[in-house]
């Protein structure tokens, strides 16, 4: 690329803007020729260029469609430059669309075959990089720069994280939106809103698999359930009702002779009668109150790392408290009125999932406050998403 080098320009660091036109390449020839010229006149206009060309603190770079503006001072240079080309182009009556990429990086100056300066290094290229995730309007910088402006509180409202984009050789970089309501493009880039869909996509996909191969588990065991006797069931079978109790005998005539033997017959009918009563036979034994055990179903809001959802949430619990529809693997503990499920598993090679929901059944026995989390570790990236909402026992 070419520069119209200024006398002291050779340096190690330097704070580059990467500027191009939207859609240059569609134009017809003598369009892009009078864009070219527009933009030159209208960054050669901003007080910043001014100020960096006449203190020699700024190289020009030339690149077909666009330019690169090296500054030498400051990271504030090519983000305040860029906000001031923002203010014109919008100002203008027949504005054009541009977009922008800011970085800080290691440059060194090169000599090119025509003899003239030229600015290498992955500053340079970063920038570009940088610039190249945008779309129309928008002011993107690499994190290196916003972590450096971020500490001065007039840039503070202009951050807005992104999070990472993959460019060129598969190299990941995290990104920053830099605007507010007058300057910038407060949307998304398209390659992020990509990112951000299939994210949430792999991790409605992750939730789907779970769900199914709970439901699975809870089947088979229902199945075998119903297939194997239970033990309490033989017993019942095998106890044989007992003979009706003989009638009361007739009330015994008066005799002088009084008597101190109990009647064996009137003793093995109270026996009989005390076994068998409806408050102590065995169907009619109080059983433990199951608190958590059944069906809940209502609506969960989901926060992951780029997105918002909502889902609808049904979950079995089984008479064991034990076992949930949705859960693979993983163990159940419970702490008061708290059902609390836990779960740690791979996927891949590189990469770890912890899983934690808990279920919190309510005084009146009916609701419950549900909620989730999940946390994906590889290497040194983590992502986390939540999700909390209310559930209704249906059964």
């Amino acid at each position: 690329m070419l520069t119209e080098a200024t006398a002291d320009a050779r340096f190690r660091i330097g704070h580059v803007l990467f500027i191009d036109v939207v859609g240059y390449s569609k134009l017809l020839i003598n369009e892009q020729t009078r864009l070219l010229h527009e933009l030159n006149e209208l960054v050669q206009g901003t007080e910043q260029f001014r100020v960096a060309e006449k203190k020699h603190r700024l190289v020009r770079i030339a690149t077909g469609d666009g330019m690169a503006l090296v500054f030498r001072d400051s990271p504030e240079s090519p983000a305040q430059c860029a906000l001031q080309i923002s203010q014109a182009l919008r100002s203008r009556t027949l504005p054009f669309s541009v977009r922008m990429g800011i970085h800080c990086g290691p440059i060194s100056e090169v000599t090119d075959v025509n003899k003239k300066t030229n600015v290498a290094g992955a500053g340079i290229n970063i920038a570009q990089r940088v610039m190249d995730c945008g779309d129309a309007g928008h002011i993107l910088l690499s994190k290196h720069v916003a972590e450096d402006l971020e500490h001065h509180a007039r840039w503070r409202p202009f951050l807005h994280d992104l999070g990472e984009c993959e460019v060129k050789h598969g190299y990941r970089i995290a990104l920053v939106n830099l605007y507010n309501s007058e300057v910038g493009n407060s949307r998304a880039p398209e390659k992020i809103r990509r990112i951000r869909k299939k994210q949430t996509a792999s991790s409605l996909l992750l939730y789907s698999t779970t769900a199914v191969i709970g439901v699975a588990i809870v089947g088979g065991s229902w199945f075998l359930s119903t297939r194997v006797p239970r033990a309490d069931v033989e017993i019942a079978k095998g106890i044989q009702t007992p003979p009706p109790a003989p009638a009361p005998p007739a009330a015994p005539i008066p005799s002088a002779t009084p008597t101190n033997v109990a009647d064996p017959i009137l003793a093995e009918e109270q026996l009989t009668t005390a076994v068998w009563s409806p408050s102590t036979s065995p169907s009619s034994m109080p059983r433990p109150r199951k608190l958590f055990a059944g069906t809940w179903r209502g609506n969960v809001h989901s926060t992951g790392p780029k997105s918002t959802w909502d889902s609808a949430v049904e979950l079995t619990v089984d008479e064991t408290e034990a076992h949930w529809s949705n859960m693979t693997g993983g163990s159940v503990s419970r702490d008061g009125r708290s059902l609390i499920y836990r779960r740690s598993y791979k996927v891949g090679t590189s990469t770890t999932v912890q899983v934690q929901a808990t279920l919190t059944v309510h005084e009146d026995d009916r609701t419950a406050s549900y909620s989730t989390g999940q946390l994906s570790v590889t290497g040194k990236s983590r992502s986390k998403t939540s999700g909390t909402g209310t559930l209704e026992k249906v059964d």
